[in-house]
């Protein structure tokens, strides 16, 4: 589930935005739909917003299941066809294993009864004939039960690999909401529950917690020159770029679109500063070619906002501080770093706070 921060005076102005929306487009406004546009005009999850967009340009794609579907994706993290996979296996299971139980309880039962009348007619018995046809009774519901117990042994084992597989599937369900389906790297849900423990524990531990936020350079130009597949190509590259860039606790995510965030705990102002210009100069001095025919891409630079916690500040405080820092090493020229309303294209490193 996403996280929210906002002040008393940020929801009230989302409100003042969302509830207006709704009423334009003539949907209801019910929890799910507020949801959905309450993190819309929070501009943090493009993905949402570009489908959202899409759907009320044609104001008959926007169901009622669309809007469901679209919640348990971006704002629960996984999607429903996949939770109801994995609810129908849970289920079939305890059912085929009820009714081994059940089956087994029978044949107990029987073997019960058998003990019963047997014990009762060795009471009164005197011929040794009539104690002959109880030995076999007990002998033939003894065997049930023993067949019974084998079967039951045998599907508890089959059950128990079952289980085992959807475990697997469970873990592989958890980390693919975790993960950006393009990149690999931590999606925003991730990111936020990730930027959120790091400003704990070093709130904590009285430590800094850096956050370097990400942005391709004119990347509508590269998509509108070489086409979607090269910009998601490029978007991939940038990816695996910070990825080698960090190490041990620091988190990669894509934050939505062609921006990215990396989260730096317990990390020093001028350590951060240092990693972001490391980042800028990788792909500064990369060399991508399209792969049909080997055309060079031209040029591929980001420009890095880079900002730090001060006591007290929450999540958006220092994304909102990052991104101002970004808006700065955009408004500067580009392929920059930009750090304490300071910016800097160059490998010298100097620390400003």
């Amino acid at each position: 589930m996403r996280s929210y921060e906002e002040t008393v005076e940020r929801a009230a102005e989302l409100v003042r935005m969302v509830i207006p929306k709704l009423a334009s487009a003539r949907q209801p406004i019910n929890p799910i739909n507020y949801a959905l546009w309450y993190e819309y005009y929070l501009g943090r999850n493009k993905a949402l917003m570009d489908v959202l967009d899409t759907l009320l340009a044609d104001p008959g794609k926007y169901t009622n299941e669309e809007a469901e579907e679209l919640f348990r994706l971006h704002i629960m993290g996984t999607s429903s066809d996949r939770l109801e996979m994995i609810g129908n296996k849970v289920n079939s299971i305890l059912d085929s294993t009820s009714d081994l139980l059940n089956n087994t309880d029978e044949h107990l039962e029987q073997f019960n009864r058998e003990v019963i009348h047997t014990k009762a007619v060795l009471d009164e018995a005197i011929d040794p004939a009539e104690i002959r046809p109880l030995i076999s009774g007990l002998i033939s519901a003894s065997d049930s039960v023993i067949t019974a117990n084998k079967a039951l042994c045998q599907q508890i084992a089959i059950r128990g690999d079952e289980i085992e597989r959807l475990r697997e599937e469970i873990e592989t369900a958890r980390a693919e909401a975790a993960r950006d389906p393009l990149t690999g790297l931590a999606n925003r849900k991730t990111f936020d529950e990730a930027l959120a423990n790091a400003l704990s524990e070093n709130r904590e531990q009285d430590r800094y917690c850096c956050l370097i936020m990400v942005d391709i350079d004119r990347f509508k130009v590269i998509n509108d020159t070489f086409g979607h597949l090269v910009g998601d190509r490029v978007i991939r590259f940038i990816a695996n770029a910070l990825t080698d860039s960090v190490k041990g606790r620091d988190t990669v995510a894509r934050f939505g679109g062609e921006e990215f965030c990396v989260i730096l705990p317990n990390t020093k102002p001028e350590g951060a500063q240092i990693v972001a210009e490391s980042i800028r100069k990788t792909i500064e001095e990369a060399r991508l070619r399209r792969s049909k025919d080997g055309e060079l891409l031209g040029k591929i630079t980001v420009s890095l906002g880079v900002a730090w916690a001060s006591p007290g500040q929450n999540s958006n405080d220092l994304i909102d501080l990052a991104d101002q820092a970004l808006y700065q090493a955009k408004r500067s020229g580009r392929n920059r770093v930009a750090i304490g309303g300071q910016c800097q294209d160059g490998p010298a490193v100097a620390a400003t706070g």
